[in-house]
């Protein structure tokens, strides 16, 4: 296998890494309001719902309650039901190690909501102040009582610290399956040469959790008895999937349960993977860095290739950073019909892959279908389309039925 030095390939490695994390920094700007722009595609329109800081994640609570985090403070808000953002934080995770690849970036919602009032969240933990600030990636459950977060508890705690020299490609999303467990992934902590436990890299090496998909129970933050790698003693029981490099978002298809997620190989080729338990997606296995052909990358294939306008995959500077990931109704946006809908911090679009049946994996349209999308998308439960920029969330609003654009 050619061997190429980490020195000539980090800046081309972490170019998607570092555009998306310094984008979600910033922290102001003016955002590129749909409100003063031409119309957005396909005849919607967008709204305001309410300011938000760097909201890397955002979900619904099955009463109609907006919960979202701020990636830099550690605080978690709630807009009420009647689109009133409240001025008290449902909690504040006061030792969140705020950085570039770091923060509060996960946050999901119980399942059996309605019964037990369980809010998850997915964050950065300090383990040493520095600088250099070292952090591990850590799980906590919060009760929700009154609009207030109750009765912390961690349910992961032992995840692998970060490499102060490297601090890129952490932490990632958390998301409550179908089957009620939790789902979360950690990215290559930008370590992709360095091996793990049993000699393998990292992201290949099931004796540790950087650069996988992690199945973990949401009572206690244990490994399901049916995770694929529970009988194995070398590997970390808690692992679903491997071979990832920055597997930010995902999301399950509302009918088949299917679990589609977004992975990164540098700064070529952004996939969209159908996910599945005990497969490897590849990284870092490779014959060259950068890529010459992303279609003949190692592990499961993927379904689609993402690219920049006026890119193709294999082309440096092609990938477009996909955020937030959910699926929309045809019955709420009739002219968009079924799709898969995703952000792009790259280019701050809002794009939606319609997806062909049975399997829904042929890609039969992709479009942009609105701007100034730069962080998390999530559907209400009356399956409105909310997305996050920098500065706030928005609503897209759905255009009454007419024909697509030319083209599309």
């Amino acid at each position: 296998m050619k061997t190429v030095s980490r020195p000539k390939t980090l800046l081309l490695l972490l170019l998607p890494t570092i555009a998306l994390f310094t984008f979600a920094g910033c922290g102001g700007g003016d955002g590129g309001s749909d409100d003063n722009d031409e119309p957005l595609p396909f005849g919607h329109t967008s709204e305001v719902v309410t300011p938000a800081g760097n909201a890397d994640a955002i979900a619904f609570a099955p009463d109609g309650r907006l919960f979202f985090v701020e990636h830099w403070t550690g605080i978690i808000r709630v807009v009420n039901a009647d689109g009133e953002l409240l001025p008290d934080p449902f909690a504040t995770l006061s030792d969140v190690a705020g950085g570039l690849a770091w923060g509060l970036t996960g946050l999901a919602m119980d399942p059996d909501f309605a019964d037990n009032h369980y809010v998850y969240a997915l964050y950065a933990q300090v383990v040493a102040a520095g600088p250099p600030t070292v952090a591990r990636p850590t799980v906590v459950r919060f009760t929700d009582s009154d609009n207030k977060g109750t009765e912390q508890l961690v349910l992961v705690s032992d995840l692998p610290e970060t490499d102060p020299a490297h601090p890129y490609n952490a932490s990632g999303s958390l998301h409550a399956g179908p089957d009620g467990n939790l789902y979360l992934t950690l990215g290559d902590y930008d370590l992709s040469q360095a091996t793990g436990p049993t000699g393998l890299p990292l992201a290949q090496d099931l004796g540790t959790s950087i650069g996988k998909m992690l199945r973990v129970s949401k009572e206690d933050g244990s490994a399901p008895p049916d995770n694929p790698f529970v009988n194995d003693p070398s590997a970390d029981p808690r692992i679903f999937a491997s071979g990832f490099r920055v597997p930010f978002n995902f999301v399950f298809h509302p009918e088949s349960g299917r679990l589609y997620g977004s992975d990164n190989s540098g700064a070529i080729c952004e996939e969209l993977n159908i996910v599945a338990s005990g497969q490897n997606y590849g990284h870092p296995t490779t014959s060259e860095i950068p890529y010459t052909d992303c279609q003949s990358l190692p592990g499961v294939a993927p379904f689609h290739f993402v690219a920049r306008e006026g890119f193709t995959p294999e082309q440096v500077g092609s990938t477009v950073g996909i955020t937030g990931m959910d699926f929309i109704s045809g019955s709420v946006y009739p002219v968009l019909g079924d799709s898969l809908v995703f952000c792009e911090a790259g280019t701050q679009h809002l794009r939606r892959l319609v997806l062909a049946p049975p399997d829904f994996v042929g890609v039969t349209a992709d479009d942009v279908i609105a701007r100034d999308c730069w962080l998390d998308v999530t559907v209400s439960p009356d399956g409105l389309l909310y997305y996050a920029n920098l500065t706030e969330i928005r609503r897209l609003i759905p255009s009454t039925p007419a024909p697509e654009p030319a083209g599309s």
